[in-house]
């Protein structure tokens, strides 16, 4: 039996004892309960221990901690899924998707000079397309430095004078012939040129008159020796491409002025216009617009003042006052200007592989000095503009050759994680590998045949054109 030593109780044995240390009775933690065999006055007292005492804690503060903790978890979670594990997911699905399976190959399509039918070829089960870049040849046009166009065109640029006023204009054959506008020269009476030169010539007569296009074609007296013919295109310009101007404006003769075409502008007659940023000023109509091949592409204008608005009649125009002769009519005067078929023969394409054949320089001449047709050098001149002789197309070599070419770019997108040395393939990898070189010939061989029709189509047509053309001189 033990007795609290403050309230002296004695413990029972049918006591609750929650705590061993704890009095019954009046709850009192002590360290160890006293003996009943110890005696009242003994020296020996229990010291009580004292209770412990722990700060209060605020539940709104409590609360904040675990909300904190909970979310620094919840980050360096989201942390780990995204760096770690998302991209391992990825990176197995991409190889699951590219995993080669078995692959249907039919049997070889064989190499005839007909394109190969798409629909034949198998496609893998996972439904892999390629689209892969197939080389073929093409031809580009030399550019020249500005300095090399100036000195090839200054020659063919004349000035033109008037009773009314003056303007620009230039050599279109080896006759004499010029182009300016029509608001530089309506009528021939009183009219002269000056020449690079400095010399002075009469202008003869104005032998076709464009309204629409306010352009004229013009004879001249000026000598052999200095008549230097531009060399004219047909094909519109690209926007954005590089140009020059060169005109006599406001009197200052060779003026040169470069820039780029800005828009391609059509109004209601259906004449386009050239828009150029290179400025036009009074002087410089009728003078020609130039690309960087060196090639004419158009006749300068007019302008919008204050606005660096400069407009140029595309060279087309030119071109459409002659089908074999020169023969146009002044609307206002209802006269008709006619002259013989040109010594000189030249031709030329426009932008829908049309051909055309006339008598100013446009780079080629077809004709002989006695005025016959140099059909020789007219072929070599269409197989140079078509790329070679369409029947020495080899549909089934260019393939193999582009093939070969591109091999190892092939093995990269069909494997990406190999090498192009790596030859231990599985017998599924080794079918997918045959499967992608297959398709690549055959996509290449159809490209080939295309390419082939159409130099075909190009070279009966233009041949054609040339004996037509020929029986009618």
């Amino acid at each position: 039996m033990t007795t609290c030593p403050k309230c002296g109780y004695e413990r029972r044995s049918s006591d609750e004892i929650i705590n061993a240390d704890e009095c019954p009775k009046c709850g009192i933690i002590y360290k160890k309960w006293q003996s009943d065999s110890a005696a009242p006055n003994s020296k020996f007292i229990e010291k009580e221990l004292e209770p412990k005492v722990s700060q209060p804690v605020d539940p709104d503060e409590s609360k904040i901690n675990r909300i904190l903790k909970y979310s620094f978890v919840i980050v360096i979670s989201i942390v780990i899924i995204t760096s770690f594990v998302i991209p391992h997911i990825k990176k197995y699905s991409q190889e699951v998707k590219t995993r080669p399976g078995n692959v249907a190959l039919n049997s070889p399509a064989p190499m005839t000079q007909e394109p190969l039918n798409a629909g034949q070829e198998s496609l893998p089960k996972n439904g892999m397309q390629e689209q892969f870049v197939i080389d073929t040849p093409h031809r580009e046009e030399a550019n020249m430095s500005i300095a090399d166009i100036v000195r090839r065109n200054t020659r063919s640029i004349v000035i033109v004078t008037t009773p009314r006023g003056f303007g620009s204009g230039f050599f279109i054959n080896n006759q004499g012939f010029i182009v300016t506008n029509k608001h530089v020269l309506s009528e021939e009476g009183g009219a002269r040129i000056k020449t690079s030169s400095g010399n002075v010539y009469k202008i003869n007569r104005i032998m076709a008159m464009d309204d629409a296009g306010d352009l004229v074609i013009a004879s001249t007296e000026t000598p052999e020796n200095e008549i230097f013919p531009v060399n004219l295109t047909a094909m519109i310009p690209e926007i954005g491409e590089k140009i020059l101007v060169i005109g006599t404006p406001m009197g200052l003769e060779q003026t040169v002025s470069d820039g780029i075409v800005s828009a391609i502008r059509t109004n209601q007659q259906s004449v386009n216009y050239i828009q150029v940023t290179a400025p036009i000023s009074p002087g410089s109509s009728g003078g020609p617009l130039i690309n960087i091949r060196g090639e004419v592409i158009g006749v300068a204008t007019f302008h919008v003042q204050g606005q660096n608005l400069n407009f140029c009649v595309a060279a087309e125009r030119i071109m459409a006052l002659q089908n074999g002769t020169v023969q146009a009519a002044n609307q206002q005067t209802g006269r008709v200007f006619k002259t013989t078929a040109p010594k000189d023969v030249y031709c030329y394409i426009d932008s829908q592989w049309m051909v055309h054949f006339v008598d100013w320089n446009t780079g080629i001449m077809i004709s002989r000095p006695d005025g016959s047709l140099d059909k020789v050098k007219y072929e070599k001149w269409v197989l140079d503009k078509i790329g070679g002789h369409p029947y020495l197309i080899n549909a089934e070599t260019e393939a193999q050759e582009a093939l070969e070419k591109h091999r190892g770019e092939l093995f990269k997108t069909a494997f990406p994680n190999k090498s192009s040395d790596d030859k231990n393939l599985t017998a599924g990898e080794q079918q997918f590998w045959e499967y992608k070189q297959k398709k690549y010939y055959t996509d290449a061989y159809n490209s080939a045949v295309a390419r082939r029709n159409t130099a075909v189509d190009r070279y009966n047509y233009l041949m054609l054109e040339f004996n037509k053309y020929s029986s009618s001189r």
